[in-house]
């Protein structure tokens, strides 16, 4: 299986991108699936400290701190548990998208399961509504200086040609 990750700042287009490529790699034929790390954290959320599944100011911050309280514990713990997910089905999909790699170690961690292909997307001229806290948050900056495979701009002509591109080297 191969696992393609989506990174990038809150609110530039990780599950927009992810929804993009599912449905071009669909039409080329692929099985594929998307998941994100927090889909366990936001569970939790939902149903321990009742979030009401927004992410408002209220909303991120419960999810940034109940992430900090889950990996305190164990620095794998949403790692695993998605990696879990994916080995599962790993032989009813021939990819799976996760837009919503936050750390080094959420990417390299995936290496085991299969060839893993790494992006990082930047929204022009996008101003965040996130606190300066929040904004500063590990989640927001471990990234920060990380190699992806491929950088996409949206919202530029080039967007689409860089989506083709991408997928003709996943496919390859």
């Amino acid at each position: 299986m191969k696992c393609i990750t989506i990174s990038g700042p809150a609110g530039h287009g990780k599950d927009t991108l992810a929804h993009k490529l599912k449905l071009k790699l669909k039409a080329k034929g692929q099985k594929v699936f998307i998941i994100h790390y927090a889909d366990y954290l936001k569970m939790v959320a939902t149903q321990v400290y009742n979030w009401n599944g927004i992410k408002d100011e209220v909303g991120r911050d419960i999810l940034q701190k109940l992430g900090d309280k889950m990996r305190a514990q164990d620095e794998m713990y949403l790692i695993n548990e998605l990696i879990k997910i994916i080995n599962l089905v790993k032989n009813d999909f021939d990819i799976v998208l996760i837009p919503d790699a936050r750390f080094p170690k959420e990417i390299e961690s995936l290496k085991s399961i299969g060839k893993t292909v790494s992006i990082h997307i930047t929204r022009v001229d996008y101003e965040s509504i996130l606190t300066t806290e929040q904004n500063n948050h590990k989640t927001e900056r471990s990234l920060d200086n990380y190699s992806y495979d491929y950088s996409i701009l949206t919202y530029t002509d080039k967007e689409i040609k860089e989506i083709d591109m991408i997928i003709e080297d996943i496919l390859n």
